[in-house]
């Protein structure tokens, strides 16, 4: 039976079901594009020109480039997408995939497939689901190192994990946001006064519904914008495979850490991950 090394070698981008995106042409303005993300509930949209993919608009930008400039909503999106970005092929294998995501630093990565005009999008989520659902049915152990061991038996204490940005629900937008861009962070952990969580402020959560509809991010706090349910948490005792499933059940690329009084510990990203067992996913 095959291992995760091989199956991802094995699986083209092309077999996989990748994630949505949206389409607009150069000169559609943020605002819209924004809109069409959020309808969509996509977090990136290609941006073409003549048939041709000119730049990728993410979570990511709307974040660290449009969401506190309301006198720029109505600029041409191109003015704050990143421009020529990388393209896969179709052919290329999920651990190629892997590779340059991680090594690049990419959460979304445009592939293009059977026709000129064809792309779909490879996000953290699709590689997540893959690595989890052959954990599921691939039950077969081996006493050998190999990336399933590596996941089934470290625990998230072995876990390099990084300290989670925290702030109490009555800080104002303005200022949770800006701790994510100075960070350059996706999430940040809503607290009560006893440090417990109860809540998540993410990128996702900035482009859905704050991004192009909130004028003055210091008017509003953000426990009145925060997530309070289907939160990815893991125990720091739980390994790194139930984790990987927490992600792909919830669709979060990032867990975070939870002890048992209910204080965040630590915060896990799939990049995290892919970064602790990379040196598995090596040709055998």
């Amino acid at each position: 039976m095959s291992g995760l090394v091989e199956h991802f070698q094995n699986t083209r981008l092309d077999q996989m079901t990748l994630s949505t995106q949206v389409v607009a042409n150069v000169g559609t303005s943020a605002n819209e594009v924004v809109a069409s993300m959020a309808e969509a509930d996509t977090s990136c949209a290609f941006i073409m020109d003549s048939g041709s993919i000119a730049g990728i608009f993410t979570e990511h930008d709307v974040t660290h480039r449009v969401v506190r400039s309301p006198d720029q909503w109505d600029q041409p999106v191109e003015n704050f997408m990143t421009a020529e970005p990388s393209i896969a092929a179709g052919n290329q294998s999920a651990l190629d995939g892997l590779r340059l995501m991680t090594d690049r630093s990419f959460r979304n990565l445009p592939v293009a497939l059977d026709a000129p005009t064809r792309f779909a999008n490879l996000t953290h989520y699709d590689l997540i689901a893959l690595a989890s659902q052959f954990l599921e049915s691939n039950h077969q152990e081996s006493s050998e190192f190999s990336a399933e061991h590596t996941l089934r038996y470290v625990d998230f204490y072995g876990m390099p994990s990084r300290v989670p940005l925290e702030v109490q629900g009555d800080t104002s937008l303005f200022d949770t946001i800006q701790l994510m861009i100075e960070s350059d962070r996706g999430l940040v952990s809503i607290i009560d006064g006893r440090g417990v969580v109860i809540g998540e402020f993410t990128q996702h959560d900035v482009f859905r519904r704050v991004a192009c509809r909130v004028d003055d991010l210091n008017d509003e706090v953000v426990a009145d914008w925060m997530t309070t349910t289907n939160i990815a948490t893991t125990a720091p005792s739980a390994n790194i495979a139930d984790g990987l499933r927490e992600m792909a059940a919830k669709r979060h690329r990032y867990l975070v850490v939870i002890n048992e009084t209910g204080r965040s510990i630590g915060v896990v990203t799939f990049r995290d991950i892919a970064n602790f067992f990379l040196a598995a996913f090596q040709p055998g």
